[in-house]
């Protein structure tokens, strides 16, 4: 049932809430979520309980007729014996809006509440204190389906070529190739207009993509997913990005040894200077555009990659000469602060 924020906050405003209610914990502060739950209470108040609920534990409940209308709605429910299974958090963030008289934001909000008696109070306190097991969390990439960009990729017509794939995890959906966000952002973040290589960098990762795709708006993300995205432009990112990778994939054993071990450690740096020297990026998504897509990829990538790697192997190995470097490469070649060094080098 949803019910007035206001009618909950007494159940949190005494010092000795926490012990009265026998929650599971007490009030954690400004935490993160605690934080973005009073924002909400703040700015949009009648959001407020749309999301999540607080969970009671009781001996019993009882209806009365109390404040009932002339029709038998309304009333008063009396809980004996509660218990806080669930947000305690929320209930305390309601309970100091109400101390600090901030009407604004109490009176709009409402909070989802569910109270178990019984038999059932002991499974579902079972199941909420061990609830953060079985529970997947969220990432970054799950919000993607909430940018307008993203959607309208995803709606767009791919004639036959495949269908794009914003989700985690398996979805159901048309036969034919499928564009997955890793791929389609790592290849798009090679062929991005400019020189920056950041968003590249940020790609190779999976810790990075997470922090691209938080970023939804701003410019860096844009540089990649914007307005004018379209499925041929990324069909020719696509192409041009894993044509790159296959090259350096098949590169013999002892090309990647010693300095070498650029080209495993860092393969999106070559690929993204490849792709820079020889692909007018300005018109990746353009469907006018004369440049001659499908030849440079077939006939002129494979052999710029391989120029591309030889030359960066040569420059990190001069980069880790000036700088000292001895030991191990991993977690040396995939720094930023690298990438950076070896592109300004000269060759």
């Amino acid at each position: 049932m949803d019910v007035p924020a206001a009618e909950l906050a007494d159940l949190a405003g005494s010092p000795d809430s926490v012990r009265r209610l026998r929650a599971r914990r007490g009030y954690l502060g400004a935490t993160p979520a605690n934080s973005a739950l009073a924002e909400i209470l703040r700015t949009a108040p009648e959001e407020f309980g749309r999301v999540g609920c607080v969970v009671l534990g009781a001996d019993a409940v009882q209806l009365s007729a109390d404040g009932a209308d002339l029709r038998g709605f309304g009333g008063t429910l009396r809980v004996y014996g509660a218990e806080c299974i669930d947000g305690f958090q929320r209930l305390k963030i309601v309970a100091d809006a109400v101390a600090a008289r901030d009407k604004e934001c109490v009176e709009p909000s409402t909070l989802r509440l569910e109270i178990h008696c019984g038999p059932s109070r002991d499974v579902v306190r079972r199941l909420h204190h061990t609830g953060n097991d079985p529970v997947n969390a969220s990432t970054a990439q799950d919000a993607l389906i909430r940018c307008p960009n993203i959607l309208r990729l995803m709606n767009a017509d791919w004639e036959g070529t495949g269908s794009f794939h914003p989700w985690r995890g398996a979805v159901a959906g048309p036969h034919g190739r499928l564009f997955t966000m890793p791929v389609v952002t790592r290849a798009l973040a090679c062929l991005a207009p400019g020189p920056p290589v950041e968003a590249a960098y940020l790609a190779s990762t999976g810790e990075g993509l997470q922090k691209l795709w938080s970023a939804i708006g701003s410019p860096l993300y844009l540089s990649l997913f914007h307005d004018s995205l379209s499925p041929l432009g990324v069909l020719r990112a696509v192409e041009a990005w894993s044509g790159a990778r296959e090259v350096l994939d098949a590169m013999p054993g002892r090309r990647k040894e010693g300095r070498g071990h650029l080209i495993p450690y860092a393969p999106d740096l070559i690929c993204w200077a490849a792709c820079q020297e020889i692909f007018p990026p300005a018109e990746l998504h353009d469907e006018k555009s004369a440049f001659e897509w499908n030849a440079t990829i077939r006939d002129l990538l494979p052999a710029v990659t391989e120029r591309k790697a030889d030359d960066f192997v040569r420059r990190y190995g001069a980069l880790r000469k000036a700088r000292g470097s001895r030991g191990n490469y991993a977690g040396e070649a995939d720094r930023f602060d690298v990438w950076v060094d070896v592109l300004s080098l000269q060759g």
